[in-house]
């Protein structure tokens, strides 16, 4: 069974919608808060396997106020509870290129054989 995901696309534009009211943006932010919190946890317990130095982030989830305040929070993650990997530094693209990236990064993988 294939899943479908256009239902998830489309929750994401009303979530971004919502972060350009500023009677709905405080608790949108909240969602992205919780994105930042999984993201620095992650990276975090990455590490404990790879030598992570930078980190890409692309997708449209990662595109204006709420993709900021994503990041802003996976890094005070790190700093509060992964000292050890507050150098990671992430580098992101411009809005553009973050709402088509997943897919150029996607097309950019290696064939596994």
């Amino acid at each position: 069974r294939t899943i479908k995901h256009e239902h998830h696309a489309q929750c994401l534009k009303l979530i971004q919608k919502a972060m350009a009211d500023p009677e709905k943006k405080e608790q949108c932010a909240k969602i992205y808060e919780t994105c930042g919190v999984y993201l620095g946890y992650a990276l975090g317990q990455y590490c404990e396997f790879y030598d992570i130095d930078h980190v890409m982030v692309l997708g449209r989830v990662s595109k204006g106020d709420g993709g900021d305040i994503m990041l802003e929070t996976a890094k005070k993650v790190l700093l509060e509870e992964f000292p050890e990997h507050a150098k990671i530094e992430f580098h992101t693209a411009d809005d553009h290129f973050k709402g088509v990236g997943q897919c150029i990064a996607a097309a950019a993988l290696p064939e596994i054989k």
